[in-house]
């Protein structure tokens, strides 16, 4: 009879709980203002040179669902992060008619022990983490780079133009007549995130408990394409161009005027291949930019949990997570596919004070299998003082494929880059620089997204609210380069038993 006063209270405060969660959400949705994050990534991928007449608007086009779609996941690998596990599990004691704490160990924050939360226990728990994307399978968001130059008639008209004189010494010329400089495609992107996780777990039985989560997603980007200019002809070469020829190869006369020979790439006359460079000092120039930002419910993760092999304080569990794909694509904040994992959990608790756990699984892609992958996490809790746990962890996945398809980058049509024989800091009037080819390909976005190997470390202290509920912060830092990467992601949170 006690037990059944107990159920019907877990079962109205079960019900209220869903239903404040179910008005914050909705208060969220009503009052946010969503961009589409990928047309702001595509207008900051689409080039503007004076007389640089290039089509990269179609480029930009195949290439921003594409970024869309790794960014995405990349935010959506987050969320586990901020979903918070509960500190402690109960039972329930029939001689004494209440629900008794099994272990004082607190438990894992950001994967599962083999002990479920208890038959009728009810937890509630908010999670945050803010990600702050720094590297893209290690280069650094905020300059990536081409490798190839390009001929760029995007510096200033005014720029002076050095020649050598026929008697020696050399003249400044201004106006019609711009300087020939190699200018690099620099890409400048800030991506950043803060992620809301209400989660819900509820204990149908000892050894099976259930519990949702619905992440809320702010995500801010910043796109900015430059062109910094690397290299210069060498004054003794006297070469330059007319500064405002209506595209590349539409000059016609190669000759000469006031000492001055009149070249751009794709004439007769002067090959690229036997013109020497020099360093260049010239300004960065904006090409494009564009920045938004999107807030709104991102992908819904439906958990479950069994155990099927108990132990005193431990044991083995069986785990299936359905991850619904309810975040708008678009605007990163989900990956617009259902996912479904399958889990092994295993734990033990030793002396009352250390516990040691590992997670083995598979997520499987039901959109496309073979951009499912593989998880799994080594971790350690431990009980340091009487109301502070410290937890320790080593978690990651392998992609089975790559986030995208290969291929999906191509280079810049009708524009040959340009790559020299040394960087361009070391070419010198004295040691000036070769061309060592001129059909280098330029891309918009020179990064490949390869298949990723992600390993993170992550550390937590949690400090106990009682015996029912804790608050916790943790860090989490990633152990290689690959994928999307946050070079620190700070969490913190709080959970209560009911």
């Amino acid at each position: 009879m006690c037990r059944n006063r107990l159920q019907e209270k877990r079962v109205r405060r079960f019900a209220l709980t869903v239903g404040i969660t179910q008005a914050f959400f909705l208060y969220v949705l009503s009052n946010s203002q969503a961009q589409n994050l990928t047309d702001v990534l595509e207008r900051g991928f689409t080039l503007s040179f004076p007389t640089f007449q290039v089509d990269t608007g179609s480029l930009a086009s195949n290439l921003a669902p594409a970024f869309s779609d790794a960014v995405s996941q990349a935010v959506t690998r987050q969320f586990p992060l901020a979903s918070v596990a509960p500190a402690y599990v109960y039972r329930y004691n029939a001689a004494l008619s209440v629900f008794e704490r099994v272990t004082s160990v607190p438990g894992p924050l950001f994967s599962e022990r083999a002990l479920t939360v208890g038959q009728g226990q009810l937890n509630f728990g908010v999670g945050y983490s803010y990600i702050s994307f720094d590297d893209i399978d290690g280069t650094a968001l905020d300059s990536v780079a081409n490798t190839a130059l390009i001929p760029d008639p995007s510096v200033e008209e005014a720029a002076p133009f050095l020649f050598r004189q026929p008697g020696g010494g050399l003249a400044v010329v201004r106006g019609g007549l711009a300087p020939f400089v190699l200018s690099r495609l620099r890409t400048r992107i800030e991506l950043q995130s803060h992620v809301v996780v209400p989660t819900v777990r509820y204990g149908i039985r000892d050894s099976w408990d259930v519990s949702f989560s619905i992440p809320v997603v702010n995500t801010s980007l910043r796109v900015r394409e430059e062109s910094v200019p690397v290299a210069v002809v060498d004054p003794d070469e006297n070469v330059g161009y007319l500064y405002r020829a209506p595209r590349f190869g539409g000059l016609e006369d190669p000759g000469r005027e006031d000492g001055l020979r009149r070249i751009a790439p794709g004439l007769p006359g002067v090959k690229v291949k036997a013109l020497s460079f020099i360093r260049a000092q010239y300004k960065t120039r904006k090409l494009s930019k564009a920045a938004g930002s999107a807030t709104g419910i991102g992908d819904i993760s439906l958990r479950g949990k069994y155990q099927f092999w108990k132990l005193d304080a431990g044991g083995a569990a069986l785990g299936l997570n359905l991850q619904l794909p309810t975040g708008e694509e678009k605007d990163f904040l989900g990956t617009g596919d259902t996912r479904l994992g399958s889990f092994v959990y295993f734990s033990q608790v030793f002396q009352e004070r250390f516990e040691p756990h590992l997670n083995l699984g598979i997520d499987f892609n039901a959109n496309d299998v073979d951009r499912s992958s593989f998880r799994y996490a080594v971790r350690a809790s431990m009980l340091i003082w009487r109301q502070l746990g410290f937890t320790l962890d080593i978690f990651g996945l392998c992609d089975f494929a790559r986030p995208v398809p290969p291929g999906t980058n191509e280079s810049l049509s009708g524009v040959q880059g340009i790559v020299l024989d040394k960087a361009a800091k070391k070419c010198t009037d004295g040691q000036p620089c070769r061309v060592t080819s001129d059909q280098a390909p330029v891309f918009v976005f020179p990064e490949t997204f390869k298949r990723s190997n992600i390993i993170d470390l992550s550390f937590a202290f949690r400090y106990m609210l009682g015996d029912a509920g804790s608050l916790f912060f943790a860090g989490i830092v990633p152990l290689n380069n690959d994928g999307f990467r946050a070079d620190f992601i700070p969490s913190a949170g709080i959970e209560y038993t009911f």
